[in-house]
């Protein structure tokens, strides 16, 4: 019974000096800083949180305030990177009040301590982080970032293709493109906190100096950049749309060079469609497309409900391949007349079947690509209507090629059925 009782008292003896350890290790922290800091500046205790005047009378700075852990430099709110430029090596002392609650920052000006509240405990000082420094900006491609909670980033946390989970300081902006922007409880970002394409998580206690920004499926309600991404986001979301915008005529004219290789004349014919009949050609792709849709589920209700009929199911989407095909087809027949039309217009030496369908890609999508170039400078007000009427000619020359495809598919089928039939019943000669 000694034995066990001389144990427990061990224990308890040991635990309470480990307590003893890890209260004294922050109260020297707190009285290192509190030295460093009355070297150089008079500590003045305010009501949610202490001010700094320099005792230099040379001194380009006046006053340094931190309240709610924001620092305000001669009335102006900095950030980390802009207090270092500011104050130079006394920005670590300042940054280090920052991380001390109101009693403590009390405490470091030698004013009394806040009364607790009647019948409430009194507050307990929470503990100081360390922060081991790492100077220079953190870029990664594809892959994630994550600063500790005990390290301090001097720059920016920049990943695209990846994900950043701040748990520590950054004394830039945090940035995740295409990923998840984690800010854990203890975390300090001086500059902006943006997540782009992903998903922004912000701890309870996380605190962002500048502004914090979320564009993407991650974003609640109508955000700047959701909905109109080219024209109501940011300078490099309205960039990237015009870029876009270019990478998709380009494709697209390649394709169409493709096309007239293998099928010049069907083009060709195509063309000669869309210059004689273009209103006919474009109300029958309207009437097409319109039908399209009630026309694919009858046919697949049909099949579905006919013994006979449910095998041939797997031939609806190749029917719907076929008919994108037509479409496509005919939208090059039109590219080639346009194209053909405007080296006739302007007088410019004639290309050849691919340079004329190639101009006329390019010039049904030449609205759509000025747009995306006037949102570069004049945003949602000049690149909307701009993108809005370009997308309609575009539609509007896919609606016409489509119907003249389909008017060539039936006049080819019209002209060459009875010639084959004809052929077949050989011609009397004159020996019979």
């Amino acid at each position: 019974m000694t034995k066990h009782w001389t144990v427990g008292v061990t224990v308890v003896v040991l635990l309470l000096s480990l307590q003893n350890v890890g209260h004294g290790q922050a109260t020297d922290t707190q009285s290192n800083l509190s030295t460093q800091l009355r070297e150089r500046y008079d500590v003045v205790a305010l009501q949610q949180g202490v001010a700094l005047v320099p005792r230099e009378s040379g001194s380009l700075v006046r006053m340094i305030q931190v309240v709610d852990g924001v620092v305000t430099v001669d009335g102006e709110t900095l950030t980390g990177q802009q207090l270092r430029d500011r104050l130079g090596a006394d920005a670590d002392l300042v940054l280090q009040v920052t991380y001390l609650n109101q009693q403590q920052q009390r405490e470091l000006a030698g004013a009394a301590p806040v009364s607790p509240p009647p019948g409430g405990p009194a507050p307990e000082p929470a503990d100081i982080v360390e922060r081991t420094e790492t100077r220079g900006d953190r870029v990664r491609f594809g892959s994630d970032i994550t600063v500790e909670r005990n390290e301090r980033l001097d720059g920016d946390a920049v990943a695209i293709g990846g994900s950043v989970t701040v748990n520590g300081e950054v004394t830039g902006d945090a940035t995740s493109i295409g990923g998840t922007l984690t800010l854990g409880p203890d975390s300090v970002v001086r500059g902006d906190a943006v997540s782009v394409g992903g998903t922004l998580n912000r701890a309870p206690g996380a605190r962002v100096d500048g502004d914090v920004t979320e564009v993407g499926p991650g974003g609640r309600g109508f955000r700047r950049g959701q909905w109109f991404p080219g024209m109501f986001g940011s300078f490099w979301s309205r960039a990237g749309s015009l870029a876009a915008t270019a990478l998709r005529l380009t494709v697209l004219a390649l394709v169409a060079m493709i096309i007239v290789a293998f099928g010049r004349t069907a083009v060709e014919r195509i063309a000669a469609r869309t210059a004689e009949t273009p209103l006919r050609s474009g109300l029958i792709g309207l009437v097409t497309e319109i039908l399209f849709l009630p026309v694919m589920i009858l046919t697949v209700v049909v099949l579905a409900v006919s013994i006979v009929g449910i095998p041939l199911l797997f031939l609806v989407p190749f029917a719907v391949l076929l008919l994108m095909l037509v479409a496509l087809v005919g939208f090059v027949g039109l590219a080639y007349h346009v194209g053909r039309w405007l080296v006739a217009r302007f007088g410019w030496t004639e290309p050849a079947a691919y340079g004329a369908v190639a101009i006329g890609v390019v010039a049904i999508g030449a609205l759509t690509l000025l747009a995306k170039i006037a949102a570069l400078g004049g945003g949602f007000i000049v690149g909307a209507p701009l993108t809005g009427l370009g997308y309609f000619v575009e539609y509007v020359a896919w609606t016409v090629g489509f119907g003249a495809a389909i008017l060539y598919w039936y006049e080819s089928q019209t002209r060459f059925g009875p010639r084959r039939h004809a052929t077949m019943t050989p011609t009397p000669t004159a020996t019979e």
